[in-house]
């Protein structure tokens, strides 16, 4: 019976002596890629490779090659029926080479390499080649093509054969303008007007007015040039102190953006905006009523009138209670809420508040808070080490320090008790040593002469070719041979490997030999759980 590797064997480069390969009579249906085994019908060694068993060393590939030369393209070297290694050679064009300037030849029909001659310059009666004016690659679209007409124009051949096209060209819109200006009205506390005027040399006038108002635009006019300026009666009302700009009584500055981070002028609804939901301390309150501490009035978490909210106010509890009459949000005192949703009088509830917790409860077996630690110094209880954490979060880590303790026996004694966590009920118990002097693990050689008679027997109806002996794990080690684990040596210590199984109380051990195994040849260690 061979023995059941679950991985790879790695012989670290070893030698693998005296081996034979598995032998069998047929090919297995399946196989794993590199798998071997010996074909004892044919007598040939067997490789699974690419999805079937194929004999190692056969010439299973092309054993004979062979080519020849085509029309126009021939290999330079010629194979009749070669084999081996093939050379197959290179694979050109059976053409002539006609000419040696390359840009100027081409491949004819017949096979052969001809220079291409001169073709004629295009004329207006026949086909031939042309020249560009210029290699300039031209960057602007070109216009739609039209059928307007008196705008064709014929392409002509210049002295140096490149093609151009005479466009005729007569500009006849050309018009010249005189700028002169009309005077506006000099009254700054009336709408004022200037104009630009562009006289033509057609005779054409296009006129370009400036106007404003009083508090906006004042034009004004003097000769060759027009003023422009802000107004507020009287140009006279604009003055500067150093770098700032006065500005006029009733001034209105523009509202901002929301997030607008310039030095504009502020305007109050850009101030009231931006300072909507700031945290604002308003007062403190009773979490158990719900109603606010003096001197405010009124109540924050019951009643119909209970108070209008804003977002940003901010309370701070005086009395512990469960707010809004909730027993999952106790409060306590120095705890405090803040609103996040702005609430009419008498229509708030829990949700538009945030919880701020203080955290300054006393500390409880599941609760953070104010409490203190310090170690044992019961005897009993020495080497218990109480401590927070770093950094602190209020929460103490109990561990036993067991090198701290001085009173531990040098041998323990069968009657000594340990304590156990039981995982299947979990529950924690003690235990005396006496109940781990079980575990462990025993040397016994295989000989059915062992006492006590039974631990050690053969083997009743092995299988062909083997030799086993049955181990008693109930007798031997007190569980059953799913609990134990064993290793094979011989006499001289000599790790050796078996086929073993385990059912019930019984471990067995076979081995495939020759020649039969004499009594006490090998021993075994087994081990309990």
């Amino acid at each position: 019976m061979a023995i059941n590797f679950l991985n790879t064997v790695d012989l670290n480069k070893n030698q693998l002596n005296f081996a034979a390969i598995q032998n069998l009579g047929t090919d297995p249906a399946t196989g794993v890629e590199g798998q071997i085994y010996f074909n004892t019908t044919v007598f040939d060694l067997k490789v699974y490779a690419n999805g079937a068993w194929k004999e190692v060393g056969a010439t299973s590939g092309v054993e004979r090659f062979s080519n020849e030369n085509g029309t126009y393209v021939s290999n330079s070297v010629v194979n009749n029926l070669a084999t081996g290694d093939v050379t197959t050679g290179t694979v050109d064009l059976s053409a002539v080479d006609g000419t040696s300037v390359e840009g100027t030849r081409f491949l004819s029909k017949d096979n052969t390499w001809d220079v291409i001659s001169n073709i004629a310059k295009a004329t207006s009666t026949a086909l031939g080649t042309v020249k560009l004016f210029s290699d300039t690659v031209q960057t602007v679209a070109a216009t739609a093509v039209s059928a307007t007409a008196a705008r064709t124009y014929g392409v002509q051949f210049n002295s140096s054969d490149q093609m151009v096209v005479n466009v005729p060209w007569t500009d006849t819109n050309v018009v010249t303008y005189t700028l002169t200006t009309t005077p506006g009205d000099t009254d700054p506390t009336l709408i004022t007007d200037a104009d630009i005027n562009l006289i033509g040399s057609d005779s054409s006038t296009d006129t370009a007015t400036i106007a404003g108002s009083q508090r906006e635009i004042l034009i004004s006019e003097t000769g060759d040039t027009i003023s422009v300026a802000l107004a507020n009666g009287a140009f006279t009302e604009w003055t500067t102190t150093g770098v700032n700009l006065k500005l006029p009584a009733n001034t209105v500055a523009q509202t901002q953006t929301a997030g607008d981070n310039t030095t504009k002028v502020a305007t109050t609804a850009f101030v009231q905006t931006a300072t909507t939901g700031l945290l604002q301390l308003v007062g403190g309150f009773d979490a158990s009523t719900g109603a606010l501490a003096s001197p405010l009035t009124g109540n924050l978490t019951s009643g119909a009138t209970r108070v209008a909210l804003l977002v940003g106010d901010y309370y701070v509890v005086t009395v512990d209670g469960d707010f809004f009459g909730n027993a999952a949000t106790p409060l306590t005192v120095g705890d405090s809420v803040i609103v996040q949703t702005d609430a009419a009088v008498g229509t708030s509830v829990e949700a538009d508040f945030i919880i701020v917790q203080s955290e300054t409860d006393l500390a409880s077996g599941s609760t953070v808070g104010i409490g203190n630690s310090k170690a044992s110094t019961v005897i009993d209880k020495l080497g218990i080490d109480v401590a927070y954490t770093t950094p602190t979060d209020g929460t103490a880590t109990i561990g036993v320090d067991i090198n701290a303790q001085t009173d531990m026996p040098d041998a323990l004694a069968n009657t000594d008790q340990v304590l156990l966590y039981d995982a299947s009920s979990g529950k924690n118990y003690k235990a005396s040593i006496e109940k781990f002097s079980g575990h462990g693990s025993k040397r016994v050689s295989l000989d059915t002469s062992v006492t006590p008679t039974g631990i050690i027997t053969n083997q009743s109806s092995p299988p062909a070719g083997t030799q086993g002996w049955v181990i008693a794990s109930n007798t031997l080690m007190g569980v059953a041979a799913i609990e134990c684990g064993i290793e094979l040596m011989t006499t001289a210590g000599q790790t050796v490997y078996a086929d073993v199984t385990r059912a019930s109380n019984a471990i067995t051990i076979n081995f495939t030999a020759p020649s039969a195994i004499a009594q006490g040849t090998y021993q075994v260690i087994v081990s309990r759980t």
